[in-house]
C-alpha cells in the first residue's frame, strides 16, 4: 500500500526505531520527540503506537497546497476539502487520491512533499490494557543515538521543543483499592494481592467524547492530549523537564526496601511472562537500573548548560513531599545492617508509604487536567536534588545484591544481580473497602520480602551502568559460572531453574523447563545481553560467543533447523525433556532481535560516537571500529580476504546508505577500539580529501553528516 504504516506495540517501536537517526541521519531528533510526547502525567505510556497522523488546520493553506498539486478545478475542490477535513495519513491521501478520481499534475513525490511541508504532525497511540513497566526505558537509547549523530544538538532538543502529554482512558489506582486479602492457594491462611491495578475511567472517557466529529464521527486527535482545566490547550513541557517527571515518579516508585521498581500498573516489565507479579506487590531491578540512568542524564543535561527546568506545579509538590521524606528518614538515623533482613526495617517501610501516598495524591491532582500554573527549578536546585536520589537508588542497588536471588542450587552468592522481588503484606489494617468480587481491600502496615532466581535481564541492565571494564569483565564471568548459562547450546539461558517456584508467579510456570519463557533461550535477551558486552569494550568475550554459535548465522542450521538468516523468539534449551528438540528456534520474528543485532553491527563497524565536538565546540568525525582479524580473512575456514592495491587487506560497508567506506587493514589483525592513522574522502565531484590523524575536521564531517557531495570514505590503519 502507499506509504504503508502499522500499529505496534509500544516495546517494539520504541526498540526498533532505535538506530533510525544512525542510518538515516536527516531523522534527527524526530523520534525522541515522538516517544517522549507518549509520556504521560501519570509517568506511564499506551500500549500500542498508531501510525503517525498529520493536520492542516487552516483551509487556506490546504488551497495552496491544492493550488501547487492539482490538474483541474474539481480535483482542486476536492482535495481543499479533504486536506481541511482532519487528520490524514500519506496513505489515506493516495488512496483516496485514486477514489475520488482527483487528477495531479506533479508525480506522487511532489504531491506528498507539498502536502507534508504545509501539514502539522500528530502522534498517535492507544491505551490497551494496563501500564507496562519498561515502556520508558528505551529513551535513553534514542537520545544516546541520536547525541551519537548529532552531539551538537543536545541543548536544542532538550530546552528548545514543547510536547504534549498523552491522554489514556486509564487510571491507576491508589494502593488502598487494589490491595485485596485473599486465600491463599491452600485455602489455609490469607494473604495480600494488588489486583486490577488499573481501571477504565468513565471520566476520561466522557472528556474524550466532547472532541467527536459530528459530521464524521471521530474524535478529534485533541482529545488523546491531557489539557488545563477550564478548557485550555494541551498542556506542554520540554523533553527535560518530562524527562524530570518521568524520573522523579520512577523514584517515587520504588519498592518498601528502596531497591526494585514496584509494578503497581498492572503490568510487568520486558518479561511478559512475569505478569503475575504485579499481583505480587512484585517489583523489578531492571527498571531501576534504567531509572538511574535517567536521573544520570538528567544531571549531567542540568550540569552542563545551567538552565533551570519548568516543571507544572503538580509535580513540584511531589517533589517537595519526596524530599521532606528523605529528611525525616535521615532524622532517624537509619543505617543498613551488615546482613540485611527479609522483614522491610520499620525506617524504610514509612519512608515508602509516606513517597507512595504522595505519589498517589499527585496521580489525582493530574488525574484529568494541569492545573497550567509552573514553577521552575533552577539547574543547581536539580543537580544537588538529583545527587541525592541517585545516592539512594544506589544504597537500594547494594541492598539488592545482598537480599540476591534464590533457586535451585542457588543460595544467593552467585554475585550476579537479581532481577526481580516480591513483597509479602505481614501486617495489615481493613480499610472498609471492596474489591468487584467483593473481597476485603486493606492497607499495608508491614512487608517482608520475597525472592525468585536469577533471570538474564538482571545482569543485561546492571551492565549498562557499569562504566569500567574490569567490572564488566568479572560480571561476564560471573555471568559464565551461574546457573544463566547453558553449556550444553553454548547460550544463556532467559532464566535458572524455576523448579519449585510459585505459579503465582506468571504463565512461564505453566511451561515445560526450557520451553517458551521457563528455562529458554529468549534470543532476543541474549542478544541484549551480548551487545553489552561489546558496548563494554569486552570484544573476545563477545565475538567467542558469536562464533562459538550464541549468535547468527554461527548457529549449526540443522539444531536450530531454519535459515541462519531468520531470528526465532526462542530455542528450546538444554534444559528441554526431548533431546531432538533442544537447541531448534521457534516462532519467527523480525523485531527485538534485529534491532539489537543492528546496535552491535554500529558498534562493529562505526563506533559509538561517530561525530564529537572538540574543545571549540565544533564539529568532528570519527570511525572506531571493532572488526576482528577474521572478518578481513579467515584462512583457518578457508576464507580469503580481499586486498587493496598495496596489498593491505580491505573489509568495505555502506555509511548512511550511500557513502562507501573501506577500512584497510595493513597490518591483518584486529582492529578493536582502534582509529585509524589517516582517511582519504572522495567527493562526487572527483576531488579528494586527505587527513592525517583518527579525526575528521569540520568541513568534512558536516558534508558527511549531511550525506551531500560525498561519494567514499577510506580509513587507513
Amino acid at each position: 500500500t502507499y506509504y504503508s504504516q502499522g500499529p505496534g506495540n509500544y516495546r517494539d517501536v520504541a526498540q526498533n526505531r532505535r538506530n533510525d537517526v544512525i542510518f538515516y541521519p536527516r531523522m534527527g531528533g524526530f523520534d525522541v520527540k515522538q516517544f517522549l510526547s507518549y509520556i504521560q502525567a501519570d509517568g506511564y505510556e499506551p500500549l500500542t503506537v498508531e501510525a503517525m497522523a498529520y493536520l492542516i488546520e487552516d483551509p487556506e493553506v490546504a488551497q495552496e497546497v491544492a493550488d501547487k498539486v492539482c490538474a483541474d478545478e474539481r480535483s482542486n475542490n476536492i482535495l481543499t476539502a479533504v486536506l481541511s477535513g482532519g487528520a490524514f495519513r500519506p496513505g489515506q491521501l493516495f488512496a483516496l487520491n485514486d477514489q475520488l478520481d482527483i487528477a495531479l499534475k506533479v508525480d506522487n513525490d511532489r504531491f506528498i512533499n507539498e502536502v507534508m511541508a504545509a501539514a502539522n504532525a500528530t502522534e498517535m497511540a492507544l491505551y490497551g490494557s494496563g501500564y507496562w513497566a519498561d515502556h520508558w526505558e528505551y529513551y535513553l537509547d534514542l537520545i544516546n543515538n541520536y547525541l551519537a549523530i548529532y552531539p551538537d544538538g543536545e541543548e536544542q532538543l532538550m530546552y528548545d521543543n514543547e510536547l504534549r502529554y498523552f491522554f489514556s482512558t486509564a487510571t491507576v489506582k491508589p494502593r488502598s483499592e487494589k490491595y485485596v486479602l485473599d486465600l491463599t492457594q491452600d485455602g489455609k491462611g490469607k494473604h495480600v494481592l494488588q489486583l486490577d491495578s488499573t481501571t477504565f475511567d468513565d471520566e476520561k472517557v466522557a472528556e474524550q467524547e466532547a472532541y467527536r466529529n459530528t459530521n464524521t464521527g471521530i474524535i478529534g486527535t485533541d482529545a488523546y492530549w491531557q489539557r488545563i482545566a477550564g478548557g485550555g490547550a494541551a498542556f506542554k513541557s520540554t523533553p527535560i523537564a518530562k524527562l524530570f517527571l518521568l524520573g522523579t515518579i520512577k523514584f517515587a516508585t520504588r519498592d518498601a526496601y528502596g531497591m526494585g521498581i514496584e509494578y503497581e500498573g498492572g503490568r510487568p516489565g520486558w518479561n511478559d511472562a512475569m505478569n503475575g507479579l504485579p499481583g505480587m506487590v512484585g517489583s523489578g531491578m531492571p527498571e531501576t537500573y534504567e531509572m538511574y540512568l535517567l536521573l544520570k542524564y538528567v544531571k549531567k543535561v542540568a550540569d552542563t548548560y545551567s538552565r533551570g527546568i519548568v516543571i507544572p506545579t503538580e509535580l513540584a509538590d511531589l517533589v517537595q513531599k519526596i524530599e521532606a521524606a528523605q529528611d525525616l528518614l535521615e532524622s532517624t538515623g537509619y543505617q543498613d545492617p551488615e546482613d540485611l533482613p527479609l522483614d522491610v526495617p520499620p525506617e524504610l517501610f514509612n519512608y515508602w508509604d509516606v513517597v507512595a501516598a504522595a505519589r498517589e495524591d499527585y496521580r489525582n491532582n493530574v488525574q484529568y487536567y494541569f492545573n497550567g500554573t509552573t514553577v521552575e527549578l533552577s539547574a543547581d536546585d536539580v543537580s544537588s536534588m538529583l545527587s541525592r536520589w541517585i545516592s539512594q537508588v544506589e544504597l537500594g542497588m547494594a541492598r539488592a545484591m545482598k537480599i540476591a536471588s534464590r533457586g535451585m542450587n542457588d543460595d544467593g552468592t552467585s554475585g550476579v544481580p537479581p532481577a526481580y522481588f516480591s513483597y509479602n503484606v505481614t501486617k495489615w489494617v481493613k480499610n472498609g473497602g471492596k474489591n468487584d468480587k467483593g473481597l476485603p481491600l486493606v492497607n499495608a502496615k508491614a512487608m517482608k520480602v520475597g525472592t525468585f532466581p536469577l533471570f538474564l535481564e538482571g545482569p543485561v541492565r546492571y551492565m549498562k551502568t557499569v562504566t569500567d571494564e574490569e567490572t564488566k569483565g568479572n560480571m561476564y564471568d560471573l555471568v559464565m559460572a551461574s546457573g544463566l548459562r547453558d553449556h550444553g547450546l553454548n547460550m544463556y539461558f532467559i532464566s535458572a531453574d524455576l523448579k519449585g517456584q510459585s505459579y503465582d508467579m506468571g504463565r512461564m510456570m505453566a511451561f515445560a523447563s526450557g520451553w517458551l519463557e521457563n528455562h529458554s533461550i529468549w534470543l532476543h535477551m541474549s542478544y541484549k545481553y551480548y551487545l553489552e558486552l561489546i558496548r563494554g569494550n569486552l570484544y573476545d568475550q563477545f565475538f567467542s560467543e558469536m562464533r562459538g554459535g550464541g549468535m547468527l548465522p554461527f548457529m549449526d542450521p540443522d539444531v536450530y533447523g531454519r535459515s541462519l538468516m531468520e531470528c526465532s523468539s526462542f530455542l528450546a534449551s538444554s534444559a528441554f525433556p526431548d533431546p531432538a528438540t533442544q537447541g531448534r528456534g521457534f516462532s519467527a520474528r523480525l523485531s527485538g532481535s534485529t534491532a539489537e543485532f543492528l546496535s552491535m553491527w554500529v558498534l562493529m563497524f562505526i563506533g559509538p560516537e561517530p561525530f564529537i565536538l572538540a574543545d571549540d565546540g565544533s564539529l568532528q568525525m570519527q570511525l572506531v571500529p571493532a572488526l576482528p582479524s577474521w572478518l578481513f580473512e579467515d584462512l583457518d575456514d578457508d576464507l580469503p580476504g580481499t586486498y587493496d592495491e598495496d596489498g593491505n587487506l580491505i573489509v568495505t560497508f555502506k555509511l548512511f546508505r550511500s557513502i562507501i567506506v573501506t577500512y584497510h587493514n595493513s597490518e591483518g589483525g584486529n582492529l578493536y577500539g582502534v582509529s585509524p592513522n589517516s582517511y582519504k574522502i572522495t567527493k562526487d565531484d572527483g576531488t579528494s580529501v586527505t587527513v592525517d590523524g583518527g579525526v575528521i575536521p569540520t568541513d568534512e564531517a558536516i558534508a558527511i553528516r549531511k550525506v551531500f557531495g560525498i561519494v567514499s570514505i577510506d580509513a587507513y590503519f
